[in-house]
C-alpha cells in the first residue's frame, strides 16, 4: 500500500462559534497530528510527531492555550501503535512502543496537572508484545487496559489498576482461528467491555466481557474474499449498539473500506463495503455523532497524483448521508493531505492530520459535513454484504506478559502556530447552544444545589462533572442507575463560576453554569 510520508511538531489551536461556525486551518509549520480526545473537563489532548518523527503528548484548555506538553525523543521509544486515554479519575495513559525485549509495551501515567507520574513497560519474556489497544476501565475504576495479538501472545488483553500493576492478563481463542489473533479495539460500556477481534484475516469477531474478563457473550462472522482488520470500535447511544470501523489488506484491495453496525447483542446488521474508483481508499478513524444515530469515519484518497481528505458520515442503518474529499491548501503543486484523528464537541466532529506542505492540521465540522475548503467530487459506491455467522465458543486462557519500571529520557518543548485556511472562529462555544434538559437549582448556590440531567434511556448511567473557570475539575461521580438528578454538596466549593457537565461515553449530552455565592 502506498503511505505519504511527512516531515512534520504537532501543534494544535481552535475554538468553536456560538452558531457552530466551521473552519479548516492550519495548527503547526511541521510535524503532523495522529490523535484528538475531547477532555471531560474541558479542551483536548492530542499525540502526534514532530518533524524528527519523536512522539508529543499536548493537553489543550478550553481556550486551546497550551497548558502542558511531552515530547518523547528517548532511543527506546518507537513509534509503534500510539494511543491515548482519559482514566475516571482524570488522568492520562499514553501508549506506544518499547524497543526493549525484542519488541514492548510502553505505556506512560500523566496526571491531570501534566505531571509524569510513571513509564512502565509490558514484555514477554521470549517474543515480541506491540499493542495496538488502550482503554480507559470501566465504571468507576481509574486503572486502564490493553491489547492486541502476536505470534507468542494471540488476541490477548491486559488489565492494570492506577498504579500499572497488572490485574489480570487473559487470551482468547476461537476454535477456527489459525495463526495470529489480534484484540484490535475495546471500549467500556457500563461495567463491562465491548472487544473488536477477529479469528483470522477475514473475519470479526465481537466481544462483550465483564469487569473481570470473563466473556459474557460474542459474535463471529466470516467474510469471503478479501483480508479484513476490525481496527476500531464505538458505542451507539441511541441504539445501545456498536459500529466497527476496518481496513482491508493492502494486497487484495487498496479502494475499499469498511464500516458494521452490530446491535447490543452484537448482531451484525449492516456490513458496509465503501469502495472508491481512485488508486487507494484509507479510513483512520471513526466516531459517533447525533447521539450515535450515525458515525464519522476520515481517512485519505490517493488518485494518482495527490492524497486527499475522505470524509463520510454513514446512518446507524448502513446509508450514507453524506461524504466530502477535499485537497490541501498550499500554493505549491504538492497539494497532498489527509486526516488521521477525530473526536466530538457536542454534535460537531473536530478532525486533525497533515498537509505535506502545510504541517499539521485541524478542521471543525458541522452536522451536514461543512467545514472544508477546496472540496472535489466524491465518488463512492456503498456495498452492503451479507458475512456467515459462526457458532463456535471462545476458549480464555491466561497470558504471560511481565511489568517493568522504566525512566526514559524526555522532554517538554513543543510550539504553535496558526493559520486559518477557511470557515469562522469566533470564539469559544457556549456548550448550552448544543445541549437541552439540563438544570442546576438553586442557581445562583451556596451550600449544595440539585442537578437534573437527561433521562433518555440511550444514556446509561452518565457522569456528573463540575469545573472552574480555569478548567480544574472540581467534581466528578457517575449517576445513580435509574435516576436523573443529583443533590452536591457545594459548601467547599470557592465562590465564583462554574460549568455542570454531562457526559456519557465521549459525549456531552448536556452542560448548565453555575454560580456559587456566600
Amino acid at each position: 500500500m502506498k503511505k505519504l510520508l511527512f516531515t512534520t511538531i504537532l501543534i494544535l489551536c481552535f475554538s468553536f462559534s456560538k452558531s457552530q461556525n466551521t473552519a479548516y486551518f492550519k495548527v503547526a509549520n511541521t510535524g503532523y497530528a495522529d490523535k484528538i480526545e475531547r477532555v471531560s473537563t474541558g479542551g483536548y489532548i492530542t499525540i502526534g510527531n514532530d518533524s524528527a518523527y519523536k512522539l508529543q503528548v499536548i493537553r489543550w484548555d478550553n481556550n486551546f492555550n497550551m497548558m502542558w506538553k511531552y515530547k518523547f525523543a528517548d532511543a527506546n521509544i518507537s513509534n509503534g501503535f500510539p494511543k491515548i486515554v482519559e482514566a475516571n479519575d482524570g488522568n492520562f495513559y499514553f501508549m506506544s512502543v518499547s524497543l526493549e525485549h525484542t519488541g514492548s509495551t510502553y505505556i506512560v501515567k500523566i496526571n491531570s496537572d501534566g505531571a509524569l507520574v510513571w513509564q512502565k513497560i509490558y514484555y514477554l519474556a521470549s517474543g515480541n508484545m506491540n499493542s495496538e489497544m488502550l482503554s480507559k476501565a470501566s465504571g468507576t475504576d481509574n486503572g486502564f487496559l490493553f491489547g492486541g495479538g502476536q505470534c507468542t501472545l494471540n488476541n490477548y488483553i491486559i488489565k492494570c489498576d492506577q498504579d500499572g500493576n497488572i490485574v489480570w492478563q487473559q487470551q482468547y481463542f476461537y476454535p477456527l482461528s489459525t495463526g495470529v489473533t489480534t484484540c484490535w479495539s475495546i471500549i467500556p460500556d457500563g461495567n463491562n467491555y465491548i472487544v473488536s477481534s477477529g479469528y483470522n484475516i477475514n473475519s470479526l469477531l465481537t466481544m462483550k466481557l465483564d469487569a473481570s474478563g470473563n466473556v459474557l457473550s460474542h459474535t463471529a462472522y466470516t467474510y469471503t474474499g478479501m483480508q479484513i482488520v476490525p481496527t476500531r470500535i464505538v458505542k451507539l447511544n441511541d441504539t445501545g449498539g456498536y459500529a466497527v470501523m476496518g481496513n482491508y489488506n493492502s494486497s487484495n484491495n487498496n479502494k475499499t473500506e469498511f464500516v458494521a453496525i452490530f446491535n447490543q447483542a452484537l448482531n451484525l446488521l449492516t456490513f458496509n463495503e465503501l469502495t472508491v474508483t481512485y488508486d487507494q481508499f484509507v479510513l483512520n478513524d471513526i466516531t459517533a455523532i447525533n447521539n450515535g444515530r450515525s458515525v464519522i469515519v476520515d481517512g485519505s484518497i490517493y488518485d494518482g497524483s495527490a492524497f486527499t481528505i475522505a470524509m463520510i458520515n454513514i446512518s446507524n442503518t448502513g446509508s450514507v448521508n453524506w461524504k466530502k474529499r477535499s485537497t490541501g491548501n498550499t500554493v505549491t503543486s504538492n497539494k497532498n493531505v489527509e486526516f488521521r484523528g477525530l473526536t466530538l464537541n457536542g454534535n460537531t466532529s473536530v478532525h486533525v492530520g497533515v498537509g505535506y506542505n502545510e504541517g499539521a492540521l485541524a478542521a471543525i465540522i458541522d452536522t451536514n459535513g461543512n467545514g472544508l475548503c477546496n472540496t472535489m467530487t466524491f465518488d463512492l459506491v456503498n456495498n452492503h454484504k451479507t458475512l456467515t455467522l459462526q457458532s463456535q465458543t471462545i476458549t480464555p486462557a491466561a497470558s504471560s506478559a511481565i511489568m517493568a519500571n522504566v525512566s526514559y529520557t524526555y522532554n517538554t518543548l513543543a510550539s504553535s502556530s496558526f493559520q486559518l485556511y477557511c470557515g469562522t472562529l469566533t470564539g469559544i462555544e457556549d456548550e448550552k447552544s448544543i445541549q437541552t434538559k439540563t438544570q442546576v437549582y438553586p442557581n445562583p448556590a451556596s451550600e449544595k444545589c440539585v442537578i437534573s440531567f437527561p433521562s433518555d434511556k440511550a444514556f446509561s448511567n452518565p457522569i456528573i462533572s463540575i469545573v472552574n473557570i480555569t478548567g480544574q475539575q472540581v467534581y466528578k461521580s457517575l449517576s445513580t442507575p435509574g435516576k436523573s438528578e443529583i443533590e452536591i454538596d457545594t459548601h467547599n466549593f470557592k465562590e465564583g463560576l462554574y460549568m455542570v457537565r454531562i457526559i456519557s461515553g465521549n459525549e456531552i449530552i448536556g452542560s448548565e453554569k453555575l454560580v456559587i455565592i456566600r
